[in-house]
């Protein structure tokens, strides 16, 4: 389990990810990996007029297909209308992190994990786990650098 912590501060800390809209490839690496049926189903409608079963099979086709997005939560076809103003349809890139976010809100993490990484935001988190978590709400944060923000 350490080890996969490192490859996943490695990666953060090479990429410095941007999700308003912004690339989601890193993130779409883990989800390929999901088992999707195992999480709850909560239909949601793409852009490409499917109904994905959940956020996970919604972001796993957005990993595949960029221009897929979420137009509504719900099936498709289920009587309602099929077009919305782009300021209602939820980017791919978000759905993807949100997913990575609810795992993570469902995981403890390991206290043993003492890889500091300094914040964009001035704070020292005690370990990766501790910074994504804190990513989950605030979108524009990234690593500042590996270690105590005071050193």
């Amino acid at each position: 389990m350490r080890v996969h912590w490192m490859v996943l501060l490695c990666a953060t800390v090479a990429n410095a990810q941007n999700f308003n809209g912004g690339d989601s490839t890193w993130y779409c690496g883990i989800l390929a990996n999901e088992n999707c049926s195992i999480h709850i189903a909560e239909p949601r409608c793409g852009t490409d007029l499917i109904t994905y079963t959940n956020m996970c099979a919604l972001g796993q086709a957005h990993c595949k297909d960029a221009t897929v997005n979420q137009l509504h939560m719900g099936p498709c076809g289920d009587g309602g209308t099929t077009t919305r103003s782009p300021e209602q349809i939820v980017h791919g890139s978000e759905l993807v992190l949100d997913f990575q976010c609810v795992v993570l809100g469902h995981r403890g993490c390991e206290p043993a994990m003492n890889e500091k990484i300094c914040g964009t935001d001035g704070i020292t988190y005690q370990n990766f786990c501790e910074y994504e978590k804190a990513r989950c709400m605030h979108r524009d944060l990234h690593v500042a650098k590996l270690g105590d923000c005071s050193a």
